[in-house]
């Protein structure tokens, strides 16, 4: 630009030298512009070349950005989640796993409030993972039957000298001390069905045996392990034996028989209290044989088997809260194809405090330990997706949903 400037002003003066101005010219021109009457100064000229140079920047930057190369944005969708890190998750603090959905190897932990406070990554290596119920350890193929008995911590390293699955076992239950698991041994050479229980290790402990039935799956199951209350729930229920719900004491292996069904078809299932104090029994009505049920579903105090709360027949108990104060229920026969209504109730007053009638069906339920609130999460009827719409229910009738849709890991 300075190079420019010197070649302008150097022809310039070339140009002058080969034309000089007459003598008199400056002295004529200094005359008449000193004989002119001066003229207030018009600005609107400069208003409008303003306005014009800036059109004319406005069309220029716009002719510079349609013919720039733009880099691709990627269309916004419903089901992006963003990629986040959240940190060790803290020790002490129940949470809900969720899987990551841009890292497969990864648990994102929710608190009970809806907020994310940590990520797990596992080893890629690791198969199927389920958590326990205060989201403090995971077990390694629950999910499948047996399980391989392996535990991790709560940052997802394996616990040292971890003890083997419980063989035979039907999808082993996690004991109320979110440590010990719970499962039916059945050996198939003699058809003896044995309670065990497994802790991190140590090897499978064999707790009782429940019976001699040769029927494959074995008849008997956990309702409820709870080694706070040392005491375990098994449901025996296959047609058309008589359906019994035991009591076994896991300190010392003794069986007592609480409730007797001559008629199997009047219960049609049986939901404990994680600790083992309540028993609630689901009419047959609940599951739609209509006219079969039991003309109530029961909640009975294990203890001295009283009756506490009586819903009517269509209502199945899912599951208890955390103090047992609340049950989780669905109202209408549970069909695997359609919406699903759902209800929390309170206990000791049988008001209804929650309720949802679609347009997803049920999925699973989990009490908050040591809480009063329940997550779940819920299906699209007819739809093969892992992903599912996840929901905390708490104890006030108020509910919150997850940012977006998320597979449980629990």
């Amino acid at each position: 630009m300075d190079e420019l400037r010197s070649e302008i002003r150097a022809a310039f003066e070339r140009e002058q030298v080969a034309h000089p101005p007459g003598a008199g010219l400056r002295d004529d021109i200094v005359d008449a512009v000193s004989a002119r009457p001066r003229r207030s100064p018009n600005l609107q000229w400069l208003a409008a070349a303003a306005a014009l140079i800036l059109a004319a920047l406005v069309v220029i930057g716009l002719m510079s950005t349609r013919f720039h190369p733009q880099a691709s944005v990627p269309a916004a969708t419903p089901q992006a989640s963003p990629v986040a890190d959240y940190g060790p998750p803290p020790a002490g603090v129940p949470l809900l796993y969720v899987k990551d959905p841009s890292h497969p190897s990864w648990l994102i932990g929710f608190d009970w409030s809806g907020t994310p406070r940590g990520t797990v990554k596992l080893d890629p290596s690791i198969g199927s993972v389920g958590m326990a119920p205060d989201g403090q350890s995971f077990a390694v193929g629950y999910g499948s039957k047996g399980g391989t008995g392996e535990i991790l911590d709560r940052l997802g390293k394996p616990v040292n000298e971890a003890g083997g699955g419980i063989p035979g076992s039907d999808l082993p239950m996690w004991a109320d001390d979110n440590q010990h698991t719970c499962g039916v041994a059945f050996d198939q050479q003699t058809g003896a069905s044995t309670l065990i229980t497994l802790t991190p290790g140590a090897a499978p402990y064999p707790v009782a045996v429940l019976g001699h039935d040769p029927s494959l799956p074995s008849s008997y199951r956990i309702a409820s392990c709870s080694v706070k209350e040392d005491r375990a729930i098994v449901v025996r229920s296959i047609n058309p034996s008589p359906a019994e719900i035991l009591v076994v004491r896991l300190s010392t292996g003794q069986v007592f028989s609480l409730l007797t069904y001559a008629n199997p078809e009047l219960l049609s299932n049986a939901v404990a209290s994680s600790d083992g104090k309540f028993i609630a029994e689901n009419s047959a009505q609940s599951v739609g044989q209509a006219g079969t049920g039991a003309p109530n579903t029961t909640i009975r105090r294990v203890q001295d088997k009283s009756v506490v709360a009586m819903l009517p027949p269509t209502a199945g108990v899912l599951a208890f809260n955390g103090d047992d104060s609340l049950v989780f229920v669905y109202t209408t026969p549970w069909v695997g194809t359609a919406p699903t209504a759902l209800a929390v109730i309170d206990v000791k007053s049988g008001q209804t405090i929650w309720t949802y009638n679609g347009p997803d069906m049920f999925g699973q339920v989990l009490a908050e330990p040591g809480g009063r609130d329940f997550a779940i999460y819920l299906r699209k009827p007819g739809v093969e997706d892992p992903l599912t719409d996840l929901m905390i229910v708490h104890a006030d009738g108020t509910a919150i949903g997850f940012p977006r849709r998320y597979q449980p890991a629990w």
